[in-house]
């Protein structure tokens, strides 16, 4: 198993079984916020770059960037039109090959149906009613798309999450849009659809996790987590739909402030998150991180892999609870792809 990994300086491809030592190191495209992979062709990678100072980032020339050879090169697509736009969240069709959505500062959304060498605005996302209330807390106080999620069961349906601006939903790929923000805190960072029942939905915030059990329609709060800041949301599919979390004290800038860092945990819940408890050792020990996870992804084997804004990997046995590090000291790590077997 290798990975591609996005980090605060490019693009590391690693092999964990190796002793996780880099394999392959890319300063461009830098800067790399979100990852995805086509659906059909998963060499083809999609990188999205942002510049963040607290993300410790710094954004090349373009924002978006394509790999066709599983992340050995790079082609800048950046769409003409939003050149000066940062990419925060990416979504590859989980059944058309070539379809990719984008979502970017100024909270707008691209689509492309050719692998990226064509975009066009999805345009009625600009025309939502309350879009000008849309913020983000620090200067210049910029909203931005972080999430875009695909119902894998009907793929015209997608969810969008706006930092901050809470969750809209499209029936049709993007070609209009409806709220779906009934009692939620609007400061989104992950959305996801269990795959087993298309109604239920979670969703991560900056105040803790938010569950939808009608397809959005509304929400409510797990309480449970001891920490608030929650970013990653995965539902295992071969885990007993266990559903995985991690959570900081607080937002990225009390990260570097402290001598405990992010103090973030991870969370499983067993019960499709009616109910969480934290991620112990082999040992039952419970230990708090300086690293936030900022992606959880599970591999065809049903191993839990984790990046973290440290600059570690971290792989979870679900049936030990062992957690291991299987690569350290990278550039902070904010997203990753699992590549194929040569």
């Amino acid at each position: 198993m290798r990975l591609c990994v996005g980090t605060a300086k490019g693009i590391i491809v690693l092999d964990p079984e190796r002793g996780g030592l880099p394999l392959m190191v890319l300063a461009d495209p830098a800067s790399v916020w979100c990852m995805t992979q086509d659906c059909e062709e998963p060499e083809t990678i999609y990188a999205g770059s942002i510049h963040n100072i607290h993300a410790g980032s710094a954004r090349g020339k373009g924002s978006l960037a394509r790999s066709n050879d599983a992340g050995r090169s790079w082609q800048d697509v950046t769409p003409r039109y939003a050149r000066d736009e940062e990419v925060w969240a990416l979504a590859a069709a989980p059944d058309i090959r070539g379809q990719v959505f984008v979502g970017t500062s100024h909270a707008r959304i691209f689509r492309s149906d050719d692998a990226g060498h064509s975009f066009h605005e999805c345009s009625s996302f600009l025309k939502l009613p309350g879009r000008e209330r849309w913020s983000f807390p620090p200067p210049p106080h910029i909203p931005h798309v972080r999430s875009i999620a695909f119902d894998h069961r009907e793929p015209d349906t997608i969810y969008i999450g706006v930092e901050e601006g809470g969750i809209f939903r499209s029936r049709d790929r993007g070609e209009s849009f409806e709220p779906a923000n009934q009692n939620i805190y609007p400061d989104i960072h992950s959305v996801m659809i269990d795959p087993d029942d298309s109604q239920r939905v979670y969703a991560t915030t900056g105040r803790g996790l938010y569950i939808s059990p009608d397809a959005g329609a509304s929400w409510r709060f797990v309480k449970g987590l001891s920490r608030s800041y929650t970013i990653p949301i995965l539902v295992g599919q071969s885990r007993d739909a266990a559903v995985y979390t991690a959570a900081a004290a607080g937002p990225p800038p009390t990260w570097s402030m402290g001598p405990v860092g992010a103090d973030a945990l991870m969370f499983r819940s067993s019960d499709r998150g009616e109910s969480f408890r934290p991620l112990a050792a082999g040992d039952g020990s419970t230990h708090a991180m300086r690293g936030m996870v900022m992606s959880l992804q599970e591999d065809s084997s049903g191993v839990l892999l984790a990046a973290l804004s440290d600059g570690s990997l971290l792989r979870i046995d679900d049936s030990e609870e062992n957690i291991a590090i299987i690569a350290e000291k990278l550039p902070p790590a904010y997203d990753f792809v699992v590549l194929p077997n040569n």
